[in-house]
C-alpha cells in the first residue's frame, strides 16, 4: 500500500508586480504571464477593463488588414490576400481563448499581448526551483548492524524507507496540489569511494541489496541523497489536470555515526581464558 503524506506549506511570496506594466509589443502563448497580466486576462474575460491600470484590456479575435481597429464591426472578408481570422490552435483541454489586447487609457493603438491560448496557458506553471523550495521530507537512512558498532572486511547495509508524499501549496495566488515521488537514492559511505546511486530502497537483513565493505577504522556514517520527481494540478484549473514538473528536487540524510572497528585473533596459551 502506497502512503501519502499530506503537508501544508505557502511558497515565498514573489514581488508584488507593478501598477503600470512594461510596455510590450507582443507575448507568445508559450511565455510566462505574471500575475498582473493574469489579473487582466481575467478583467478581459468578462469583458471589462482593469480599474487599477492605466491601460485598457480587450479579448477580440482580429482581422489582420484591420489592425489596430479591432474595435470596428469584424466581417468574415478582409482586404488584402490574408484569412479573414487568424485561426486557433486546438487545446487539449478546454476551447480556444481568443487574443489579447491592450492599449493605454486615451490612446487609439492597440498592442498584442497574447494571441490565441489555451486555458491552460494562463495557469502559473510550478517550476523546479518552486519544487526546490516545498519541504519535502527527506527519508529516514539506516544501517545495519546497529549499536554502534561495525566490523570492517564485512559487509555494512543500507537502506531507507521512501514513500511519495502530498503536498498542499500556494502558487501565485492559486491553490496548488503537489504529489512528490522518489525515484533515485544515492548512497555516500562516507571513506572516498565513488557514491552508489539505485532506483531501489534496499532491505534490512537477512534481503539486503545494499551494502558496503569498509577496509579501514575509525568513526562513520553514510550520507542518503534522495531523487525526488513531482507532479502538480491547480485549484483554478477547471479540467484538474496533473501536469508533471519539469526537473527534481533532492533531500539529504544521514545514518547515525557508528565506529568501524577491526578484531583481530589472538593466541592464548592452553587452558588460558
Amino acid at each position: 500500500m502506497t502512503l501519502l503524506v499530506t503537508i501544508l506549506v505557502v511558497l515565498p511570496a514573489l514581488p508584488a508586480a507593478s501598477k503600470s506594466a512594461p510596455d510590450a509589443t507582443a507575448v507568445t502563448s508559450n511565455s510566462s504571464v505574471d500575475l498582473y497580466l493574469q489579473a487582466a486576462l481575467t478583467a478581459a474575460r468578462h469583458q471589462r477593463s482593469d480599474p487599477v491600470s492605466p491601460y485598457e484590456w480587450m479579448a477580440r479575435n482580429l482581422c489582420w488588414s484591420r489592425y489596430p481597429d479591432i474595435e470596428e464591426p469584424v466581417s468574415k472578408t478582409c482586404d488584402g490576400n490574408g484569412p479573414a481570422y487568424d485561426v486557433p490552435m486546438p487545446c487539449t483541454y478546454g476551447e480556444p481563448l481568443e487574443p489579447l489586447w491592450r492599449r493605454l487609457r486615451g490612446t487609439r493603438t492597440w498592442d498584442l499581448m497574447i494571441g490565441w491560448h489555451c486555458p491552460a496557458d494562463l495557469l502559473p506553471v510550478l517550476t523546479q526551483e518552486d519544487l526546490r523550495r516545498l519541504p519535502i521530507p527527506a527519508p529516514a537512512a539506516h544501517s545495519q548492524p546497529e549499536g554502534g558498532k561495525v566490523l570492517v572486511n564485512k559487509e555494512t547495509i543500507a537502506y531507507t524507507e521512501a514513500e511519495p508524499v502530498t503536498l498542499r501549496t500556494d502558487l501565485l495566488g492559486y491553490g496548488i496540489d503537489v504529489e512528490a515521488t522518489p525515484t533515485h537514492y544515492t548512497w555516500d559511505f562516507g571513506d572516498g569511494t565513488p557514491p552508489l546511486t539505485t532506483t531501489h530502497q534496499g532491505h534490512p537483513w537477512p534481503g539486503f541489496d545494499i551494502y558496503h565493505v569498509y577496509d579501514t577504522t575509525g568513526p562513520m556514517h553514510m550520507t542518503l541523497t534522495t531523487t525526488w520527481t513531482a507532479r502538480y494540478r491547480l485549484d483554478a484549473d477547471p479540467t484538474h489536470t496533473w501536469h508533471d514538473v519539469t526537473g527534481t528536487a533532492t533531500t539529504t540524510s544521514h545514518t547515525p555515526d557508528f565506529e568501524l572497528i577491526e578484531l583481530r585473533p589472538h593466541l592464548v596459551p592452553n587452558g588460558s581464558t
